[in-house]
């Protein structure tokens, strides 16, 4: 997950400086935010497996974990990352989604945290 958030701003850096293209079949940022929610747990649950069975990296199986995110949401990988390169363009749009991946993910923790 922080190989994932590390990306992530990296690429905020980057592409700071390019204007947002508007695209006519932009994702829901409701879908997005559950889109990136998934991968970053794909991508957490990847890191400490790797830790106990390398040969999970020769195999690529985080790929294959991305790729069954994106059928399972029914959006396709191209568009995805499109759309989240033009909203790390846009700092405001980029807070507005992680904001919205960190109160989807306290509320995930709240429902299976017993009380």
């Amino acid at each position: 997950m922080r190989n994932l958030l590390y990306i992530i701003t990296f690429s905020v850096f980057i592409t700071s400086c390019v204007s947002p293209v508007k695209d006519p079949k932009e994702i829901d940022i409701n879908k997005m935010k559950v889109v990136v929610w998934q991968l970053m747990k794909a991508d957490e649950y990847y890191g400490r497996t790797i830790a106990l069975d390398t040969t999970w990296r020769t195999n690529k199986k985080n790929v294959l974990f991305y790729n069954q995110i994106f059928e399972l949401n029914k959006i396709d990988r191209a568009q995805f990352y499109k759309q989240m390169t033009n909203m790390e363009a846009n700092p405001a749009h980029f807070k507005e989604l992680m904001d919205s991946v960190n109160e989807l993910s306290k509320r995930e923790k709240n429902v299976l945290k017993p009380h």
